[in-house]
């Protein structure tokens, strides 16, 4: 396949081109990094017979200053990179969320996916859809001007010995997956194109608790945990995959806290 990533040049983006070439698809960014915005000009989509759309703006409390911009890029940015699709008979594979939190982003990504399947039914359009859960793995942008993920959050206070930021009592669960997983999933998904639906997690549930628990152990760290308010946008919750899709493939995402702590240790240098 000839694989075009929109958002290639981001945290899942670069494992899903890595996942491609790995089983020998030709596979390249289109991203703003490069001058390429999917609410701008698509003809660096030539080409393509496979659009993976990635591109968009993420973030949970952080999109409710901003969500008129967050459903341009999330929403309108969709409905024009199907319609790409649509024209140049190329298939389409979008990234979804569990539709579980009353934030912009979830609604974003609700509507995104919807249009998708719309297109599907109306113009026979290829569509596939991955539902990515926590996604971790080296390379996860931290710090200012970046949504704050949980776990390049919590390596980062560890390794500076501060207290982990855990936003209620902790007792709410995520589902990690490992980001080459996700990556890989996405492109298996691609060779579908009946609306199917795939869980980009490993069905284990593991609390926030538990997690902060691992990360203060893997870094020797003694500086504890600082429970703070809910986000806004966020509401305490069960979150693992169910295992949609999972029958489609001869694998599925595992689970592995030795995949967490390397990671856990990648941020001890990130910068």
């Amino acid at each position: 396949m000839k694989i075009a990533v929109t958002g290639g040049s981001g945290f899942l983006g670069q494992a899903t081109i890595r996942a491609a070439e790995a089983v020998g698809h030709e596979a390249w960014s289109f991203d703003r990094a490069h001058g390429n915005d999917v609410l701008g000009d698509l003809a660096a989509l030539k080409g393509a017979d496979t659009v993976i759309h990635l591109a968009g703006m993420l973030g949970t409390s952080e999109l409710f200053d901003d969500a008129e911009a967050a459903v341009q890029a999330n929403v309108v940015g969709t409905l024009r990179i199907l319609r790409w699709c649509q024209e140049h008979d190329a298939a389409y594979v979008g990234v979804g969320m569990p539709p579980v939190f009353p934030s912009v982003y979830t609604a974003t990504k609700v509507c995104a996916t919807r249009l998708a399947t719309a297109w599907h039914e109306a113009y026979g359009l290829r569509v596939s859809h991955v539902r990515a859960f926590n996604a971790y793995g080296p390379g996860q942008k931290f710090g200012p001007g970046h949504p704050q993920k949980i776990l390049p959050t919590f390596a980062r206070a560890a390794w500076e010995g501060r207290p982990l930021p855990v936003w209620g009592d902790g007792e709410q669960t995520m589902d990690l997956v490992h980001s080459d997983d996700v990556g890989r999933m996405l492109v298996d998904a691609a060779q579908f194109g009946d609306d199917v639906t795939f869980d980009a997690g490993t069905g284990v549930a593991v609390t926030v608790n538990e997690l902060a628990r691992a990360v203060l152990d893997f870094t020797g760290s003694t500086a504890g945990v600082e429970h703070l308010p809910m986000r806004l946008g966020e509401t305490p919750t069960r979150i693992v995959a169910r295992g949609d899709g999972w029958d489609r493939l001869d694998w599925k995402p595992e689970h592995s806290w030795a995949r967490v702590e390397d990671v856990v240790a990648w941020y001890r240098t990130a910068s």
